[in-house]
């Protein structure tokens, strides 16, 4: 597989590395000159100086046959131009890119971004998975903007516990996907029963994750 990368943070450093030891082919575009020496010393010569939002240095980073293009700079309107560059003029076949304002996220999956990461989420969710009994925890954004994927542990006093699914009245647009019981994963039906320190893991609307949590944790 061959990956542009552009943007040599940190994040963009260690995929590079992953990638590399993975047997994968690797070019990351770097307009600081430090990085960009940096990384050619620390990979190889895996390194193109130049500006990502720059068609001429994307044709020299070879992105005509990129399998994946990832947009990893520390600017959400650069990762959104890079983006709709290597998605609609250069036909790339997948395309991820990293966010800091998940206020922007919509408009990235609008231009047809097939992966995007918000950052701000990932902090939230290793420090929620720091918290004893993780009692909620954002999984993921799903491709349909404003759609969550969460986890809420079950407490042992919740009043829903002895209910089965269908008693529970759970936000608008919210459904259960998944319950993680001690004896393995099952998929829910309506007659399925919560009991103690089930773990299920819920799509739930942008905003509506505390309501959500009441719901299931509330005694």
């Amino acid at each position: 597989m061959y990956v542009v990368i552009v943007g040599c943070s940190e994040s963009g450093y260690h995929l590079s590395k992953a990638l590399i030891a993975g047997g994968h082919e690797v070019v990351v575009v770097e307009k600081n000159a430090e990085r960009y020496h940096l990384l050619n010393e620390e990979l190889g010569s895996v390194a193109l100086l130049g500006d990502g939002t720059d068609e001429a240095t994307l044709k020299r980073a070879g992105i005509a046959r990129a399998d994946v293009v990832v947009s990893l700079t520390g600017a959400d309107a650069t990762n959104l131009v890079i983006s709709q560059m290597t998605k609609h003029i250069f036909q790339v076949p997948r395309t991820m890119a990293l966010i800091k304002d998940p206020k922007n996220e919509p408009i990235f999956h609008e231009i047809g971004v097939d992966v995007v990461v918000n950052s701000t989420h990932l902090v939230l969710a290793s420090l929620e998975e720091g918290v004893p009994g993780r009692p909620l925890v954002h999984l993921m954004n799903l491709r349909v903007p404003g759609m969550e994927l969460v986890s809420v542990s079950i407490p042992e006093d919740a009043n829903i516990i002895g209910k089965p699914l269908n008693e529970i009245e759970l936000p608008p647009n919210s459904f259960i996907t998944l319950m993680v019981k001690k004896n393995g994963a099952t998929l829910p039906t309506g007659r399925s029963v919560v009991e103690p320190s089930d773990e299920l893991v819920a799509v739930v609307p942008e905003g509506e994750e505390q309501i959500l949590y009441d719901i299931l944790t509330g005694v």
